[in-house]
């Protein structure tokens, strides 16, 4: 069986590229499946091209018509040239298909490949929305979304609602999956709760504006009033440039700014690295519907780091895990329950270990990558 990964690099770069290695990685790992890559270069982040056969990195420009060309042809050389003749040819596209990758799509079906689509977001509802092509890419993502039972074989939805949505899209809900965001136990340790003086709050992803940063940002500026020796650490990249430059302009303004650091984008190592020298692991999000709508990519890692977490109850959070238990659960949009959920922590700093245990059982019990991986292969073996 061979897998072409269009859109995301494989084992380097952004929440995709984890989202897609867990479920792939441990495939590749026991030699059940070929595989090709063809990736985006905005979807990289820090990872550079080896110059692998089997691996190919493009990208186009709006502005420039020779460089869509150039995409589409590229493209569709490798999409064919990667074909194995007399196996199966599975064509994997990460995230919703859009006016950027529904000829890719449509290509590798027309030469034989089966289609997987892999659903994240729910584009009717999107919260950020930056310049004219992001605008027409979430639209056409609307409605070649709904045209999928015509080219897709297989639909996976991240969330209960992106199942049920597709499910009601397809007449065959057999071609249809839930496998939520999962997390590989073998490479996310479980980092020691050290004593410290200076306890350090963690958040990583998009800083778009379902996130709710805001906030996090008020909240930590109270908190830093009170517990001078805490910090906010903030990694990631923005989606959305101006959602992004908004929160920097908070933080700017806030009077805690100088014990928030951003690291930037992170490799995989550095990232692990600033995972283990924090304390509490936080996920906002405000209560849009796109923040009810998807899963938060952080948070099992964070459930599995066996440090205390602290996380908006949206959409499947509440639903799958146990307030009190497995995390601390605050209502979104709420300032003075992160405040106080933080408190907690800094009045008893046990709560750490206590959360960490229990976060990282559930992170077991839920979201263990290999269970999913398993389930994914054998859908896709059912393709025919």
């Amino acid at each position: 069986m061979h897998v072409l990964l269009l859109g995301v690099p494989l084992f380097e770069g952004m929440a995709g590229s984890v989202r897609v290695r867990n479920l792939l990685d441990p495939l590749i790992q026991e030699d059940k499946i070929e595989w090709s890559n063809l990736y985006f270069s905005k979807q990289a982040g820090n990872y550079q091209n080896k110059g692998e056969a089997h691996v190919m990195e493009v990208e186009m420009s709006m502005k420039s018509i020779p460089s869509i060309f150039r995409f589409l042809r590229d493209s569709f050389r490798f999409i064919k040239s990667r074909k194995v003749a007399g196996s199966k040819n599975l064509f994997y596209a990460y995230d919703t298909p859009d006016l950027k990758t529904i000829f890719l799509i449509l290509y590798a079906k027309s030469k034989g490949y089966k289609v997987i689509l892999d659903i994240v977001e729910d584009n009717s509802v999107a919260s950020s929305i930056d310049g004219l092509w992001n605008w027409l890419r979430i639209k056409s993502g609307q409605y070649f979304v709904n045209l999928a039972p015509y080219y897709a074989d297989l639909l996976i939805g991240i969330s209960h609602h992106l199942h049920k949505k597709l499910s009601g899209i397809v007449k065959d809900i057999s071609k249809v999956i839930y496998i939520p965001v999962t997390v590989d136990l073998q490479k996310i340790k479980v980092f020691e709760a050290g004593k410290k003086e200076t306890i350090k709050i963690f958040y990583g992803g998009s800083f778009g504006k379902k996130d709710g940063l805001e906030y996090l940002i008020g909240a930590f500026n109270k908190l830093n009033k009170v517990y001078p020796s805490t910090e906010l650490i903030l990694t990631g990249k923005g989606e959305s440039k101006k959602d992004f430059d908004q929160i920097f302009t908070l933080i700017q303004h806030s009077e805690a700014s100088k014990s928030i650091k951003y690291l930037g984008f992170l490799n995989s190592e550095d990232y692990l690295a600033a995972l283990g020298d924090c304390d509490i692991f936080c996920v906002t999000r405000n209560n849009s519907l796109a923040a009810n709508t998807g899963f938060p990519s952080k948070l099992a890692e964070f459930l599995a780091s066996g440090k205390a977490v602290v996380a908006s109850d949206v959409g499947d959070v509440g639903k799958l895990l146990v307030g009190d238990r497995d995390l601390m659960l605050v209502p979104p949009e709420n300032e003075d329950a992160l405040f106080d959920a933080f408190s907690r922590v800094l009045e008893d700093r046990s709560l750490i270990e206590k959360y960490g245990k229990a976060g990282r059982i559930a992170a077991r019990e839920i979201f263990d990558n290999r269970k999913y991986s398993s389930l994914l292969f054998e859908r896709m073996n059912c393709l025919t």
